[in-house]
């Protein structure tokens, strides 16, 4: 078989395994469910080893909340395209004491039992991720428990600039949109000369504040 055609037989597979849990096949290689103003998806390929018959599993838990990504990008100065998300993660990362290589299926076997140890591993590690931020008033209280340094960094912020810089953006974007302007006030204080927002970003972050 091809990877493609491996992505596709999991894809089918995991689309009746998750059923109880709203993920549904979007297209070969993605699921997804929306639960509040957020869009989530489970994307995954296969890759074949060289010079063997194995195949590696690649995953990822991805979240969009299609707001702030258009707001966040205009903070950045680019252009939107709806196919951007707010963040991802591995899945790999998510499931404790995972090596990268739990995830590999062989010709030799059946995928059915591949297809059911994801399932379960989404099941249990997968969906409680997916609940931390499925509301932007959870999101925002993560940003904020980050930036107090009370958690460590759990997922990446994906927009951001071609140096992976002005990441605060989104953080910005959040506050926005919840009208939490002293927060964000604040936030654009505290955060001066960091990589977390360029001048560049904060002269646009200042021009949507209203005044008050």
């Amino acid at each position: 078989m091809t990877p493609t055609e491996l992505n596709k037989s999991l894809t089918i597979l995991l689309n009746d395994l998750l059923v109880d849990t709203g993920f549904a096949r979007k297209r070969i290689g993605q699921l997804k469910r929306k639960e509040n103003e957020c869009q989530q998806f489970f994307t995954f390929y296969f890759s074949r080893e060289r010079f063997s018959n194995c195949y590696s599993l690649t995953s990822s838990l991805v979240f969009s909340f299609p707001e702030v990504d258009r707001l966040t990008i205009q903070f950045l100065g680019k252009e939107y395209d709806k196919r951007l998300v707010t963040g991802a993660e591995p899945f790999y990362r998510v499931v404790p004491d995972s090596p990268v290589w739990k995830y590999k299926y062989s010709l030799d076997e059946t995928l059915y039992p591949l297809a059911e140890m994801v399932a379960k591993d989404f099941c249990a590690y997968a969906l409680p991720f997916y609940e931390k931020y499925n509301s932007l008033n959870k999101l925002e209280d993560y940003f904020d428990r980050l930036l107090r340094g009370e958690i460590k960094m759990e997922f990446r912020i994906v927009n951001t600039d071609k140096q992976g810089k002005g990441s605060g953006c989104c953080i910005a974007a959040v506050l926005c949109i919840l009208e939490k302007w002293d927060e964000l006030r604040l936030f654009l204080e505290e955060l001066k000369e960091t990589d977390w927002l360029l001048d560049e970003n904060r002269e646009r972050i200042n021009e949507y504040i209203p005044i008050l």
